[in-house]
């Protein structure tokens, strides 16, 4: 057995040949992905960075009623039905309503104007667009958009079998001197440097690919995702669609859901508020129904915390029950999920390494092709 795997070392044209192909046919993908995650490691800092001055508001007496803020967004945009409301626990910052998924507005809780669009949650919005689709989905057009995904899908499975080779490839050097083999030499010089710091970096952030790369995937196939879903969470807690045979059709879409009322969003948000409930903002899921979804952060939230999730019975006027279930969630799942993509899930120390790791693909990019045109143009010898 080990005198095979000795052979098959030796014998790695065929994977170094694979590894280059790769990471020639994927690089601008690959390239996009990268810087954008890196990025996407500091999306709260960057929309509180691009916002620093447009969501401060001068307290003016008592803030509007939520009711009448909604009633004079909807006057001044003409948007009737808006899909999201944030509203901060400090008395010195605006309100946030967004008119649609994509598009939110500051607006000043004492008067109910308007006082500009929130351009960090759109630079947020376009750097993740560019992360899961290449950015086609921002014309809003779903066929380009699901192209964008398939490839990022495509991409990401070509960094897998690029992290795997790369590492095969390495595995004699990282046999024989594991430390040096995982440790830059900053004294080398030209083709030298740029190998050791290919080679050794590279082996030391093939683990966090891994793990970037498999919680990834989720965005980009629907079975990838049902299958995790399976794997890991309960049965009863299975949802029926990710029940679903194979080649069993999806179910057809409900129509458009009726309209709700801006007094049913005042009650929902005055039944929060006298639930005792700690936070230093909430976002209220604007629909038409008995219930309201609520998202937020506890006042000591750090900046890798995912929300908390909770919703108000408007109906019967009260914090709706939430459904006691035994074992592992869906929401259990994605939540891990994300934490692990994004290395939240580490903390800040996740979060900073994770973010560096990313930003690495674009060293990886040049060096790979420097070395590459190295031996491309090597004059031959007499």
């Amino acid at each position: 057995m080990f005198s095979f795997f000795k052979k098959m070392l030796r014998k790695n044209k065929f994977l170094f040949n694979l590894h280059l192909i790769l990471s020639i046919v994927f690089t601008i993908p690959l390239l996009l992905i990268g810087v954008t995650g890196a990025i996407l490691s500091y999306q709260n800092e960057l929309e509180e960075l691009i916002n620093l001055n447009s969501v401060k508001v001068e307290k003016t007496g008592e803030m509007l009623s939520v009711e009448k803020i909604l009633q004079s967004f909807s006057e001044q945009t003409g948007v009737k039905q808006p899909v999201r409301l944030v509203l901060q626990k400090s008395e010195n910052e605006a309100v946030k309503i967004y008119a649609n998924r994509s598009e939110a507005y500051l607006v000043n809780p004492y008067t109910a104007q308007i006082i500009g669009k929130d351009y960090g949650t759109a630079f947020v919005r376009t750097v993740m667009s560019l992360h899961r689709n290449l950015g086609l989905a921002l014309s809003g057009d779903k066929t380009a958009g699901e192209v964008g995904k398939q490839i990022v899908g495509a991409s990401t499975v070509a960094m897998i079998i690029l992290v795997i080779s790369g590492v095969w490839l390495h595995f004699p050097r990282l046999k024989q001197k594991f430390s040096v083999a995982i440790t830059p030499n900053f004294k080398l010089k030209k083709y030298a440097l740029f190998h050791n710091l290919h080679t050794s970096l590279g082996a030391l952030s093939a683990v966090i690919y891994l793990v970037i790369c498999l919680t990834g995937l989720t965005w980009s196939y629907r079975w990838y995702s049902d299958m995790e879903m399976k794997l890991f969470v309960s049965a009863q807690n299975l949802p029926k669609e990710t029940e679903r045979k194979e080649g069993e059709p999806a179910k057809a879409e409900g129509k458009k859901s009726a309209e709700y009322k801006f007094s049913d969003v005042q009650r929902a948000y005055e039944i929060f508020k006298s639930s005792g409930i700690e936070y230093k903002e909430l976002s209220l899921m604007l629909a038409a129904g008995d219930k309201i979804n609520v998202r937020y952060y506890e006042p000591d939230a750090p900046s890798t915390a995912r929300p908390k999730m909770t919703s108000v019975d408007v109906k019967e006027g009260k914090m709706a029950e939430q459904k006691q279930t035994e074992g592992i969630t869906v929401g259990m799942v994605k939540s891990a999920n994300y934490q692990l993509h994004t290395g939240y899930f580490f903390g800040i120390a996740g979060k900073i390494l994770w973010s560096a790791v990313s930003l690495l693909m674009a060293l990886f990019i040049f060096s790979g092709f420097y070395m590459t045109a190295k031996r491309a143009f090597k004059p031959k010898r007499a």
